[in-house]
């Protein structure tokens, strides 16, 4: 089943950073493909995406229940395909930066070369079409120190149907690059909204 995992670090304060992906009205526009999504209750709405993988080009609809709201540290969640049989979960960690994590910015694992070369086309195409990751802050992966917090983005999808085995090949290779554009999103954001370049 397609998973990733990406953190990032930046100069900034742990609730800073709470306050902003608690609130996903502040980030929603930053996932790829963002359509649109509409807020039912505090922990439950449905998002829209477009996805384009391959050539298959789909309009995807989910919908996001919040299963564990332990601030400010951990966001998780659930995701039911409503228009496609795909399932997930996925949550946003913040935890201050430390010194034995120096070299934990990127992914948890390195893939293979063929799913290495796919995960650079992926973002290839993400910049090419608006996306792929945004400019950064010199300061943003700078290693410990005060004030410096980090932020990851597990998140794991499970098509189902007859299709699967065919779906899971096509999503692996972007995972990663739309979990880097997501991550590195949100702090780009908060770094401009908080002066920290």
């Amino acid at each position: 089943m397609p998973s990733a995992e990406y953190t990032t670090t930046a100069k900034l304060p742990l609730d800073t950073i709470w306050e902003f992906v608690k609130e996903m009205d502040n980030w929603a526009e930053l996932v790829t493909g963002y359509q649109s999504h509409v807020k039912e209750s505090e922990t439950d709405s449905l998002w829209v995406l477009k996805g384009d993988v391959g050539v298959m080009a789909r309009t995807l609809k989910f919908r996001v229940h919040i299963t564990e709201w332990n601030g400010p540290s951990r966001v998780a969640f659930e995701l039911e395909g409503l228009n496609e049989p795909m399932d997930g979960s996925g949550c946003f960690e913040m935890a201050p930066h430390e010194a034995e994590d120096a070299g934990a910015a990127g992914p948890a694992r390195r893939s293979g070369f063929f799913v290495r070369m796919l995960e650079a086309i992926a973002r290839f195409f993400l910049r090419g079409f608006g996306g792929g990751r945004p400019p950064r802050a010199k300061s943003a992966d700078a290693g410990p120190g005060r004030g410096v917090a980090r932020l990851t983005l597990r998140l794991e999808l499970r098509p189902g149907g007859p299709m699967a085995p065919m779906v899971n090949a096509m999503i692996k290779p972007v995972m990663l690059p739309a979990a880097e554009q997501l991550t590195d999103g949100i702090m780009a954001r908060l770094e401009q909204l908080h002066g920290r370049a």
